[in-house]
């Protein structure tokens, strides 16, 4: 969550009266919102809107966070329409791509590309036995107003950029609103009209040096952002959500062609208030302790690795563990980060063979065999590894005993078969496909191996 607690004291407001005075004072509205921002010295309202002071507004004491999994859920609050302040100021970054060429640029490089450029205009002419003095004065002036009139279309380019993207955003979320066929009653969020009550409201106390807290009742959310050039036509723009009535915000950023970038943004914006609630991530192993391979060491043989996990007092975890783990994340309980694609990992199953057995991920996952097989074909591996701690769950103990039953010796052939059609029916990793019909249903093949002494116990 993105809190400031002292911040948040005197940002909304600040923002609001400066979104609201923008048209009366444009050329300031920037720097007045950023004196906000640096905590500078405080002043009456009109000094703030003039650009001369800066204004400290009371607000409620922030809320703590609640111990919430999904703190988002209370910034959105998702019952009824929320309402937005209908001015969206966007402030002017920096031009990365002009700061880029500058200190690219080293003392001697830049007095040669100037004496280049002279010296290519000045020549020629001195070929024709032109006044040479004169003519120096006049090639340096038409220079220099060269460099003036760029920087200065450069500086115009960009004056319109704000009105546009304020007008461009907002029609893009009605855009969005009206592709999905979403009905009024079903908007989270609403731009106030310009003209509302609270809107004139607002302006009309913008003189004054603190605002009522009840003049906000109606209006739950503020926008304001910045761009910056990166280059060419390429621009990025962060856009600011703050709720008014506690100051938390939320930030989005896109970095992309300036004609896409309104339409990235809109589109996160529309996502993070319009998008459905979902089920909280449960941990699917709460008896289970992760622990990652050392970072100086986070491949390795599974001889090294084993004593690795020795040492902490783990094993390693058995594919269904480690895929469970990984679906969580490294930022949910019970979880671990994603695993990497085209990787190898140790693992403590067993099929068909009493030796070390791995999980193969993306393309090796798709060889003969499956994702879970040994090092046949792959010479020795050096491996990823998790250690993990705790006890084998009920359904990864079945496929064990399973597997463990069909490299019995003394296990007959007619029940290996049976036991091969319920790993393939059950969709087992390394199940084999020739079995799959040697009977109907799982329940038939457990009947079968009953009536032959072997009782099995299916998996819930």
């Amino acid at each position: 969550m993105t809190y400031n607690t002292s911040a948040s004291k005197t940002i909304f407001t600040a923002v609001i009266l400066s979104l609201a005075c923008a048209l009366q004072a444009p050329a300031s509205a920037g720097s007045n919102l950023s004196s906000f921002f640096d905590g500078s010295d405080k002043g009456s309202i009109a000094e703030l809107i003039s650009g001369q002071r800066t204004v400290s507004v009371n607000a409620p004491a922030p809320k703590a966070p609640a111990n919430n999994p999904r703190p988002d859920q209370g910034f959105r609050n998702l019952e009824g329409t929320k309402h937005i302040w209908p001015d969206i100021l966007f402030i002017r970054g920096a031009d990365y791509a002009e700061f880029a060429y500058t200190m690219s640029q080293n003392r001697d490089r830049v007095r040669h590309m100037l004496m280049q450029e002279f010296g290519d205009i000045m020549i020629p002419m001195a070929a024709s036995n032109a006044d040479m003095n004169e003519l120096a004065k006049t090639v340096a002036q038409i220079i220099l107003t060269f460099d003036e009139m760029h920087n200065k279309h450069k500086d115009e380019a960009v004056q319109g950029i704000s009105v546009s993207f304020e007008n461009q955003f907002r029609a893009e979320i009605d855009g969005l609103y009206r592709a999905y066929a979403l009905s009024d009653d079903q908007r989270r969020v609403d731009f106030l009209y310009s003209g509302a009550p609270v809107v004139n409201d607002v302006k009309a106390h913008s003189q004054r040096a603190g605002l009522p807290m009840d003049i906000f009742n109606t209006m739950d959310y503020v926008l304001y952002g910045s761009y910056t050039l990166l280059g060419g036509a390429n621009i990025s723009v962060t856009l600011t959500v703050e709720k008014i009535k506690t100051g938390e915000t939320r930030t989005f950023e896109v970095s992309a062609p300036i004609n896409d970038a309104m339409r990235l943004l809109a589109g996160k914006f529309f996502d993070f208030f319009q998008s459905n609630d979902y089920a909280d991530w449960v941990n699917p192993q709460p008896n289970l302790q992760w622990i990652p391979a050392p970072p100086t060491q986070p491949h390795t043989t599974a001889t090294i690795a084993k004593l690795f996990c020795r040492g902490q007092q783990a094993r390693f975890p058995y594919a269904r563990e480690l895929l469970l783990a990984s679906q969580g994340t490294a930022y949910r309980p019970g979880g671990i980060p994603p695993l990497q694609e085209n990787d190898i990992y140790m693992i403590l199953d067993k099929q068909r063979w009493d030796e070390q057995h791995y999980f193969f991920t993306g393309s090796n996952g798709e060889g003969t065999g499956g994702p879970v097989r040994t090092s046949a074909g792959f010479g020795v591996i050096n491996g990823a590894y998790w250690c993990v701690r705790g006890p084998v769950s009920r359904e990864v103990s079945f496929y064990e005993d399973v597997y463990a039953l069909i490299r019995k010796t003394e296990t007959p052939q007619n029940v290996r078969v049976a036991l091969e059609c319920i790993l393939f029916k059950l969709g087992d990793f390394g199940a084999r496909e020739e079995f799959s019909g040697a009977f109907p249903t799982v329940e038939k093949a457990v009947d079968f191996l009953s009536r032959q002494g072997y009782t099995i116990q299916l998996p819930d």
